[in-house]
């Protein structure tokens, strides 16, 4: 076969996938078009159904999306966990890093029938933990929690520590309010009431005001 005929062949294998990917693109932008997102009409419904054939072909914001849809629920989407499971991992092995953040909270809390696994949970949350995606913060906030109890993990109090402060510098809102508690009364790091009311301060800035107990708690 020559070199000519052999790229035409080429050229001919990849028309499905190229044909596959511009139908899950089009499919994707009808259902941001009846979501209201890019378009005037509102039909949920119809933007299910037009996001689940992208999803099908294999469009990955469209599997992200749907598996969260699935997850909360809403007016044309039934919450169903396990639906929600199987299109979190489609995406998770396709390289999202919502989904692989997700994956980590099904093992942790036993959802969509996955057995409750918290040695698995804390491994998908370390994949996810130091990549430049807003996820990053929580699977470092949830590494916090693992290994602050010794769910999953071996009990390390410093460990912990150095989850917390990162997904606090983050902007984490729940790990600087646990930071500037945990400042309050000298847990994991030198008692600083200044710095503790300087991380709790953070924790509410552009979120609903917290509960001042703990801050008086530790500072009477």
């Amino acid at each position: 076969m020559n070199k000519t005929l052999a790229a035409l062949c080429l050229a001919a294998a990849c028309l499905p996938l190229h044909a596959a990917n511009a139908e899950a693109q089009k499919e994707y932008e009808r259902a941001r078009y009846f979501s209201g997102q890019t378009g005037e009409r509102l039909d949920l419904r119809q933007s299910a159904v037009h996001l689940r054939k992208a999803a099908e072909l294999g469009h990955l914001p469209a599997q992200v999306e749907l598996a969260f849809a699935y997850f909360n629920g809403n007016q044309s989407v039934p919450r169903d966990h396990a639906e929600s499971l199987q299109w979190f991992r489609k995406a998770a092995a396709a390289g999202s890093l919502p989904a692989r953040c997700m994956m980590g909270d099904f093992y942790k809390d036993g959802l969509g029938g996955v057995p409750k696994d918290p040695a698995q949970a804390v491994q998908w949350y370390r994949r996810t933990a130091t990549v430049k995606d807003r996820c990053a913060l929580k699977s470092q906030y949830e590494l916090y929690v693992a290994y602050e109890s010794g769910t999953g993990v071996r009990k390390d109090l410093a460990t912990a520590t150095g989850w917390l402060k990162k997904a606090a510098s983050g902007g984490n809102p729940r790990a600087q309010g646990t930071l500037g508690r945990n400042y309050l009364r000298g847990y994991g790091v030198p008692r600083d009431d200044e710095r503790g009311r300087e991380w709790i301060g953070k924790s509410r800035e552009g979120v609903a005001p917290h509960d001042d107990e703990h801050l008086y708690r530790h500072k009477h």
